[in-house]
């Protein structure tokens, strides 16, 4: 064998399994047919979340009148910037990759067998894979993209200039991203939303609060709207059936943030005995086992959440598994949603636990009752934790600093910490993390803020 470990796909998932299988002995080689770091890093998470904390700054600077000045964006700039940015992190990776001696090996991968990888007419051979391809957008019969002015959500944010009328087609964590950014740049936004609420699957509070507060920014939101493209000629036109009427919306551009597919073109997988679901995602178990012993698979090609914060454990996981170190999947993945108010949820809602039977309740503390949201000038948002019994099953909030917040929330959860437990510890004061404190005081006695 050539390698130990093949690991297939650069992204966030395949360079924690290169890494970690490598820290523990293995030889390893990655193969990345683009550039290491994958969508998350050259084109989502990181260059997102800098144009939106770039927005934030601006916001903070127009909503205070008592800072003497003004604040806009220049949108060229801070693409240099973004572009900065994801070259520091990107050669930070890829410096770790080889201290560790990890091989990287540009070029487009494909399984001829067992244990045979061919790179660019070169076969390469190795004991165990681990596949990381990661998931690709689709183009859907309402909603072809075009590549000119329909658009997958990436590609219509690393746009160098924006058209002025944005149409975003779904509400969920990446059309609510991409609308505060547009917005932000004074485009006229509207988002279309098959589902009754804004963010599905979210917390109704927390979506609910997102609604209102994108539309006081001036997006116009359209739920329970059956849409689809019906001219892209020059401007796109849809067609929108609501509830009760229906009517044509216009847009000089539009992003389609549904639907995404996993990537498994030349895996061969059948030939080496890796089932997928339904969807076509790659089945694991709780390992990131693949149903062949000797492959695993991490990140998006292995179903959802298609998000990188899993992606990195499962990465790790794997690595874990095949260097001989048994590992799982942790029981909670937290999620975070860089809108105008942060957005942090972890765990069940009430609804999902009153689905299952399971006697449950809830406690909200509004941001406006914490100090410190008012020395940030943010008093918007809540924490709201969903309890049964003395264990926290869920937690929900939007508001400033709730993407950290829910860190925390998400570690107490993971290692069972009761609130019994939890009361016993004091947050610095202040601070907006304080708002854990005060959920578990009014759990367990009563308010104090």
């Amino acid at each position: 064998m050539d390698f130990d470990v093949i690991v297939i796909g650069g992204g966030v998932a395949g360079v924690s399994a290169a890494l970690r299988a490598s820290e523990l002995g293995k030889t390893v080689a990655l193969v990345e047919r683009d550039q290491v770091g994958g969508e998350c890093i050259n084109r989502a998470c990181i260059p997102s979340k800098t144009l939106i904390d770039a927005v934030k700054t601006v916001n903070r600077v127009s909503s205070s009148p008592w800072i003497v000045s003004s604040a806009t964006l220049d949108y060229a700039k801070l693409n240099e910037n973004k572009a900065r940015i994801i070259t520091a992190i990107k050669d930070r990776m890829e410096h770790n990759l080889n201290a560790k001696n990890v091989r990287v090996i540009k070029g487009n991968a494909k399984i001829k067998a067992q244990g045979e990888v061919e790179v660019e007419g070169k076969t390469i051979t190795g004991d165990h894979l681990v596949l990381s391809t990661g998931s690709v957008p689709l183009s859907l019969p309402d909603f072809p993209l075009n590549g000119k002015n329909v658009l997958d959500p990436w590609t219509a944010m690393n746009l160098r200039e924006l058209k002025n009328r944005i149409v975003i087609v779904g509400g969920g964590v990446a059309g609510v991203e991409l609308a505060t950014l547009f917005r932000a740049l004074n485009k006229e936004v509207t988002i279309l939303e098959l589902m009754p609420q804004l963010l599905p699957g979210f917390d109704r509070d927390l979506a609910s609060t997102t609604k209102k507060r994108l539309e006081e920014k001036g997006i116009r939101i359209y739920l329970n709207a059956k849409s689809k493209i019906i001219n892209s000629d020059g401007t796109v036109k849809f067609s929108v059936n609501l509830p009760n009427a229906s009517e044509e919306v216009e847009g000089d551009l539009a992003v389609v943030t549904i639907g995404r597919k996993a990537s498994t073109e030349n895996l061969n997988l059948k030939e080496i005995g890796v089932e997928t679901d339904q969807r076509g995602y790659v089945k694991v178990d709780e390992r990131g086992r693949t149903t062949n012993p000797k492959v695993f698979a991490a990140g998006d090609v292995a179903g959802v959440p298609l998000s990188a914060t899993k992606a990195w454990r499962q990465g790790i996981v794997a690595g874990d598994n095949i260097g001989g170190k048994d590992s799982k999947m942790p029981k909670y993945i937290p999620s975070s949603i860089f809108a105008d108010m942060e957005i942090g949820t972890v765990g069940k809602t009430l609804d999902d636990l009153k689905k299952a039977g399971i006697d449950a309740r809830e406690v909200m503390v509004e941001m406006k009752d914490i100090p410190r949201a008012w020395t940030l000038n943010e008093t918007e948002g809540f924490l709201k934790l969903v309890v049964a019994g003395n264990k926290i099953e869920g937690a929900h909030m939007i508001g400033e600093g709730a993407t950290e917040v829910i860190n925390t929330m998400a570690l107490a959860m993971e290692l069972g910490i009761t609130i019994t437990q939890l009361y016993s510890v004091t947050f610095s004061h202040p601070t907006v993390s304080e708002v854990i404190g005060e959920a578990i005081q009014r759990l367990t006695h009563g308010e104090i803020y």
